[in-house]
C-alpha cells in the first residue's frame, strides 16, 4: 500500500513536471552498481536455458517414454514434448514455450511441462496451467523421425 501511495504522488509530479525526490529511486531505467552481479547471473542463466535448443533430445524415440512419464525428443531442427499417459497413449506437442521460446522440461513430480526460463507450466498434454505464457504448447506435426 505504501508503494501505491508513492506511485500516485510520483506520477502526479511527473505529469505536472514538478521535482520529486523519489524519481531516481523508482526510475525503471536505473541500474545500481550493487545489482550488477545479480543482473549478470540472472541474464546468464536465461541465456543458458536457451542452450537446450542445441542439445539432443532426452530420448531418441517415443518408444523410450514410459507410461506416466514425459521426455523431450529432437525431431530434426525442433524439439517435441512427448508424454505417454498411464494407458499407454502418446501425446506429442511442441516443446517450445510460447512465451519466449525456451524448451520446456518434464516435471515428473507434478506430471507437467515446465519452462525453466520464466516459469510457465503446462499440463502433460500441453495446456497452459500458469504463465507468463498465455497460450498452450502448439500441436506438433509428427514426422517419420517422431513416430513410434
Amino acid at each position: 500500500m505504501t508503494h501505491g501511495t508513492i506511485a500516485g504522488m510520483l506520477l502526479t509530479d511527473l505529469i505536472l513536471n514538478r521535482p520529486n525526490p523519489w524519481v531516481e529511486l523508482y526510475d525503471p531505467a536505473r541500474k545500481p552498481l550493487g545489482a550488477l552481479p545479480t543482473f549478470l547471473e540472472e541474464n546468464l542463466n536465461a541465456a543458458y536455458q536457451y542452450g537446450a535448443w542445441l542439445t539432443p533430445g532426452e530420448v531418441t524415440s517415443e518408444d523410450q517414454v514410459r507410461p506416466g512419464m514425459g521426455a523431450v525428443l529432437r525431431d530434426g531442427v525442433t524439439k517435441l514434448a512427448v508424454h505417454r499417459d498411464e494407458k499407454g497413449e502418446v501425446h506429442v506437442c511442441s516443446a517450445v514455450c510460447p512465451h519466449l521460446g525456451a524448451i520446456v522440461t518434464w516435471n515428473s513430480a507434478e506430471k507437467t511441462w515446465d519452462c525453466p526460463a520464466h516459469g510457465s507450466r503446462f499440463t502433460a498434454e500441453g495446456k497452459v496451467i500458469n504463465g507468463p505464457a498465455n497460450e498452450n504448447l502448439q500441436p506438433a506435426p509428427r514426422t517419420a523421425n517422431a513416430v513410434s
